[in-house]
């Protein structure tokens, strides 16, 4: 309950007025004529002052009068509650937009944004609704339209920050939608952030209608001083034999001082390295710690500083890595010409090689059982198939795991006893009458995985001038050419792989070597084949991942039967077999297996936090209320946090008018007195009138 006029509460000191003057005041017998004192004897009388009160309704009545004109005066109203639905405004469908981004930890953001959205919910009235959306990258709807305040506190005292980034337009676009299925006439939405400038981008769909009151909360402090780790890579090389692997990562200062910090190097939770950094104010420095031998699948490894207790985020002051001995892929190139131009730019692209690279070895005539012993992969490039005991060593080397890629040109024939084992029938050559594209790219595939984001690589640009007709089999199509043919077939054999590609590798039958997506591609496609794809040592945190393609580039690995999802820091998630896909919600080291089993080494992924967010500049938040609300918009600061934008108390005391029913409960207050009070008149004057009463001379009391 608030008053319009508090001031006039000051006249309740007033009502101690009447009952000190009642307590204090002294009673004067009156007096009686005698005719004559000759008879009467002076006796001595005393008269106490002790004074008490017997009508005590009497007085309870005149005294709630009083209260009730003075309440009336001061013109109450009625916010939250019961009462609130008196006069008041219509009912209000309210949502609410909490932001659960990991850059909310910053000091009291956290505590400020939960305060603001417990006082929303406790300002609601019975015929109110309210809904209460968490978001970070994506929105979550957590209630719809209750009118319980007691469920949305409950649920709030659930929530943390997560490990993800801020976006506010699909925030903004859930928040809509759910206003869009109100049957309320009144709509207000609360939205409660840090408002980063990286969070928001303006969306045309990420609007609300005009009558929509939109309300935003700004926390945390943009000029807040964080330290950040970024740019984890891994350098790997071989040495005697053995895989080295150098890690090496940038420090970033948000701050305007410098700053020293130490940063520590585990290896499965052992600390091996540390090292001490520092960094300029609004600058960066770079970490690099010294090589470590890799010897294990899935070693687990993490860097982490040390920033003091309740200082920047804590969320970017780690960053987790997955490791798996890779070593250099021994190829074997089978090229009836011999070294030459036909596989120059093939030996060209498998020399150039980051990190751990590939060993290539030319041949002319088929491989012996020590050289398929000794390699990975084996190029068929623009040459038969081999035939006779050859040809079956080369079907078990597969069928053990090898990988098998068979470049077609016109010398590539396949002799009939072995024409079952590949995934195509080769068929005769095609020359195009013009130039022919890529038409269709699996890119959900792990060779073309790489090649799905912008900028990361252009097959169309490529022009194929003779191709090799290719009827498909058993295999799996992964390229197309844009007429609908067969470009690259996979096919599985035993543990190894085979895939036939429809064209040359040279730039006789297409420009593809010309094209910078030619070293990346025939990279991808080596590393595939061996069985060492290019999983990734971690993953940002909130994307989605397919499992059965991180096995499959990990090293043909396999996921155990009835493995889940193990969260970092406990919890487990279901993986579907079907889809085996998994979205990295939390940051650290994820497990797949079984749960109750605990592995050395089991299969795992690591997720880091998007660094984006930890910059913590803030978006202008008059130009993101103009770019979203069609109706009455508002700003509340953290230094207001009881404050909630609501009706004016003006428009509350107005609609309600309580005064005009304090009035008339003081009339009928008033009333009650007088005929309570003449009744008590009268009963006192008949008591006097009915005798006198004998006292005691020495000692006579004054009642009331």
């Amino acid at each position: 309950m608030g008053f319009l006029t508090p001031l006039f509460l000051i006249a309740l000191a007033g009502l101690a007025v009447p009952v000190l003057i009642h307590l204090t005041r002294q009673e004067r017998g009156k007096p009686i004529r005698f005719p004559s004192l000759m008879f009467l004897e002076r006796i001595p009388f005393e008269e106490t002052a002790r004074r008490r009160i017997r009508h005590w309704l009497l007085l309870m009545i005149r005294l709630a009068a009083l209260a009730v004109l003075v309440a009336a005066f001061a013109r109450p109203f009625v916010r939250g509650g019961s009462l609130a639905a008196i006069g008041g405004p219509g009912p209000e469908e309210v949502v609410i937009l909490l932001d659960v981004s990991y850059s909310m930890e910053l000091g009291d953001s956290w505590d400020d944004a939960t305060g603001h959205a417990r006082s929303v919910a406790g300002s609601l009235r019975p015929q109110d609704r309210a809904s209460l959306i968490a978001f970070a990258e994506t929105p979550v709807l957590l209630h719809r339209s209750v009118s319980d305040p007691a469920r949305l506190l409950a649920t709030l005292d659930t929530l943390r920050p997560g490990s993800l980034a801020t976006r506010l337009a699909p925030a903004v676009k859930l928040a809509a939608t759910t206003l869009a299925a109100s049957a309320l006439s009144r709509h207000r939405v609360v939205l409660i952030s840090d408002f980063q400038r990286t969070g928001w981008q303006p969306d045309p769909d990420a609007t609300f209608p005009g009558a929509v009151a939109v309300e935003t909360v700004v926390v945390g402090d943009a000029d807040a001083a964080n330290l950040a780790l970024t740019d984890l890579e891994l350098r790997r090389r071989s040495e005697g034999g053995r895989e080295r692997v150098a890690v090496e990562a940038r420090l970033v200062n948000s701050g305007a001082d410098e700053a020293t910090t130490d940063v520590s190097l585990s290896i499965d939770e052992s600390e091996v390295a540390t090292a001490t950094a520092v960094v300029p104010g609004g600058g960066a420095a770079p970490i690099r710690f010294d090589p470590f031998t890799l010897t294990d699948g899935f070693t687990r490894g993490e860097v982490r500083i040390s920033e003091p207790a309740g200082a920047g985020l804590p969320a970017d002051n780690t960053l987790s890595f997955v490791a798996s001995p890779g070593g250099d892929l021994a190829v074997l190139v089978v090229d009836p010409l011999g070294t030459g131009e036909s596989n120059l730019y093939l030996r060209g692209a498998l020399g150039i090689a980051e990190d751990a690279g590939f060993t290539a070895t030319v041949l002319t005539g088929s491989p012996s059982a020590a050289q398929l012993d000794a390699a990975d992969v084996v190029v068929l490039n623009a040459g038969p198939f081999p035939g006779g005991d050859a040809g079956n060593r080369l079907r078990a080397f597969v069928e053990d795991g090898g990988g098998l890629l068979m470049v077609l040109g016109e010398r590539s024939t396949v002799p009939a006893v072995h024409a079952d084992f590949l995934p195509a029938t080769v068929g005769a050559v095609s020359d195009a009458a013009g130039e022919r594209r890529l038409g269709f790219v699996d890119y959900d595939h792990a060779v073309f995985e790489a090649f799905r984001g912008p900028r990361s690589g252009d097959f169309s640009q490529a022009s194929f001038y003779r191709t090799r007709a290719l009827a498909v089999g058993y295999g799996q199509v992964l390229a197309r050419f844009a007429d609908g043919a067969a470009a690259l077939v996979e096919g599985r054999r035993g543990r190894g792989r085979v895939l036939v590609w429809a064209t040359g590798l040279d730039r006789f039958w297409n420009n593809l070597p010309l094209q910078p997506v030619y070293l990346p591609f025939v990279h991808r496609v080596t590393r595939y084949l061996g069985g060492r794809g290019e999983a990734p040592p971690w993953y940002l945190a909130g994307s989605t991942v397919n499992l059965a393609a991180f096995a499959e580039a990990a090293g043909s690995v396999e996921i155990p039967a009835g493995a889940a999802a193990m969260e970092p820091g406990g919890g487990a998630v279901a993986v579907d077999p079907t889809t085996s896909l998994l979205r990295l919600d939390k940051r650290g080291i994820w497990e797949i297996r079984p749960p109750g089993q605990r592995p050395d080494h089991p299969l795992a992924l690591a997720a880091n936090v998007d660094v984006n967010e930890s910059d913590l500049a803030k978006v202008d938040v008059e130009e993101f209320q103009s770019a979203v609300a069609g109706g009455a918009a508002a700003e509340l600061a953290t230094d207001d946090a009881e404050a909630i934008l609501e009706v004016p108390e003006e428009d509350y005391e107005k609609r309600q008018s309580f005064w005009r029913y304090l009035l008339a409960a003081a009339f009928l207050l008033m009333v009650s007195e007088t005929v309570l009070a003449n009744r008590l008149s009268r009963d006192r004057i008949k008591e006097a009138a009915g005798g006198v009463r004998i006292r005691r001379p020495r000692e006579a009391k004054t009642e009331s």
